[in-house]
């Protein structure tokens, strides 16, 4: 298969919106089964004459596994989804056990990153007897906290109806890319937790170029209807991935250096000598990223972009804009691209046809009658007579003289002379003597004075002292300092598709003078949804909620009225979680 350029972000994501949004709720399909992993059989002979390989592992519905506390970094949780009935063996290398989760899905199993692994899907629907052998490879891996439970977020890997279709029916050979979506780039669209955004891509399209420019790859999948020899179950082997693999470049929770291997990676490195967090894997909102805000010539804001939460004030002297804090919460996404390529199938039936042309004989008949012409004409006489003639000519010798003198040329060429006369430059500066003003109040003293302090000191002697004690106090009215301080909170530190967030934005005056035109302004990515009615704040606050350009939502509150020194407000929404 022939690979395409590189794909750009922008244009693959307006091609996913309008490919996907039909259909993606049809072809993500998951049954509720619970999963197993039972004890390995021996070596028998499949009705598809394929043996299974020694300690292959069969997933299926019947029994339960033991859920695992922690998982090492190198092994990702994948869930395969898809039609009722499905059923789908993991024939070699072995997985590992893993926490269920929900328990949907077909199977939930742990596989290692770097490793491919051939899977058997048979009692397709529709299908007697019809079976085939995927081969998945990961390619990249999560980085969970340690206090998240990691059955709860999988790698989703679904298989679908038109893959059986394309797969066993039309030899064709299918190509799925799951990657975990760029929260900037996702698609604005609200789906289940247990959906992932799907999009079918041409023949000349890349899926793993595609997937990388949308976010993260995690997952590689090709399917086709070759059967595999006993040797390639037996060692579970397929097709390699073909991309460079690297260290992951990403900080881990507690701060180390992530040290397993991975794919490409979609992201700007930070700095050198900060650490890169997979924010990937966090929907992020608040403070001001990439464009700094500043001030339109309407006194609006400008440069808000999604995920940037200001607020904006006057204090009096100038238009400011304080951002707000960085709230993250847990919520990684996963979409899947897929391809489907084969031999090219063109038909076309034609019908005899009949043409009848029929063309009588063309007749011309003319009919000229005699021509006659008669012409009557005079004799003519012509009569001329000329005498003889005599030319005489008499010419005498002929001279010619001719004096030609030497040619001569003078040119004369007089000296340029230019001569310039100027006069002394003179140049005076008048300044008028500067005055400067300055008001100044007058400092008020204030006296206090007390009664006599009398100290008495007792001993061999006695000496009495006694002080008038005199207390000066400056007192001057400090000049006007505005400040203020905001902060942004979120209900929850982690969230799956369909869960609904609380966020509060906290304000205050910690100035002494009064600030005017008080505006809150949040933008917010394409997997946070708005619900609509959510947004409270201050009595007579202004509030509005228009699109991004992104396909999120811009919220803006403005309050009605100055805010006090040591005043405080807040303002609060919910969004759903796409």
């Amino acid at each position: 298969m022939s690979r395409s350029g590189r794909t750009r972000c922008a244009t693959l994501l307006a091609l996913a919106i309008t490919a996907g949004l039909g259909s993606a709720a049809a072809r993500a399909q998951n049954a509720p089964r619970p999963n197993v992993l039972s004890t390995p059989a021996p070596v028998t002979l499949a009705p598809t004459g394929v043996p299974e390989a020694p300690g292959a592992v069969i997933v299926g519905p019947g029994e339960a596994v033991s859920e695992a506390p922690g998982l090492p970094t190198e092994i990702q949780v994948v869930r395969f989804q898809g039609p009722d009935g499905v059923r789908v063996e993991v024939l070699g290398p072995n997985p590992e056990p893993v926490p269920l989760g929900d328990g949907k899905g077909l199977i939930t199993v742990g596989l290692k990153v770097g490793t491919s692994y051939r899977l058997r899907v048979s009692n397709l629907p529709n299908r007697p007897g019809a079976e085939f052998f995927p081969v998945i490879e990961m390619v990249g891996h999560l980085h969970r906290p340690a206090a998240i439970d990691p059955g709860k977020y999988p790698v989703r890997v679904v298989f679908t109806e038109e893959d059986f279709d394309d797969v066993v029916a039309r030899g064709r050979l299918v190509t799925q890319v799951v990657y975990l979506e760029d929260p900037e780039q996702a698609l604005p669209i609200a789906m289940p937790k247990d959906q992932i955004p799907m999009v079918t891509l041409s023949p000349s399209e890349d899926p793993l170029k595609v997937g990388a420019a949308l976010g993260r790859v995690m997952a590689i999948v090709r399917m086709g209807a070759r059967k595999p020899t006993p040797e390639e179950t037996a060692a579970g082997m397929g097709w390699a991935y073909e991309g460079p693999w690297g260290v992951c470049p990403f900080t881990q929770n507690n701060g180390g250096k992530c040290a397993v291997a991975c794919g490409p990676v979609c992201g700007t490195p930070p700095p050198p000598g900060k650490a890169w967090m997979p924010k990937d894997e966090y929907l992020c909102d608040g403070g001001d990223a990439g464009e700094p805000v500043r001030f339109s010539g309407d006194g609006g804001l400008a440069g808000l972009d999604p995920r940037d939460a200001v607020i904006k004030f006057d204090d009096g002297r100038r238009a400011r804009a304080l951002p707000t804090n960085v709230v993250c919460v847990y919520a990684p996404r996963f979409a899947e691209v897929r391809s489907s390529v084969g031999p090219n199938e063109n038909i076309i039936v034609e019908a005899s046809v009949g043409m009848k042309t029929l063309a009588k004989q063309a007749t011309e008949a003319v009919k000229e009658g005699p021509k006659r012409l008669t012409m009557n004409q005079g004799v003519e006489a012509a009569r001329n007579r000329d005498r003889a003639s005599g030319l005489a000519n008499r010419e005498r010798a002929g001279t010619h003289s001719e004096s030609l003198a030497a040619a001569g040329n003078d040119a004369i060429t007089h000296i340029a002379v230019n001569i310039k006369g100027q006069n002394t430059e003179k140049m005076r500066i008048r300044e008028k003597a500067s005055f400067m003003l300055e008001r100044q109040k007058n400092v008020g003293i204030k006296t206090a004075e007390s009664a006599v302090v009398t100290g008495i000191t007792e001993g061999a002697s006695q000496a009495v002292m006694s002080w008038a004690p005199t207390e000066t106090v400056g007192v001057e009215t400090p000049p006007g300092r505005p400040g203020v301080a905001v902060l942004k909170r979120v209900s929850a530190g982690e969230a799956e598709p369909g869960d609904t967030l609380t966020y509060v934005i906290q304000f205050r005056n910690m100035g002494n003078t009064p600030i005017r035109d008080v505006t809150i302004a949040d933008s917010l990515l394409p997997r946070l949804g708005y619900v609509k009615g959510s947004a409270q704040g201050p009595k007579g606050t202004t509030f509005t909620a228009d699109d991004n350009r992104i396909g999120g939502t811009e919220l803006k509150w403005v309050l009605p009225s100055a805010l006090k020194p040591g005043a405080e407000g807040r303002v609060t929404f919910q969004a759903l979680v796409r």
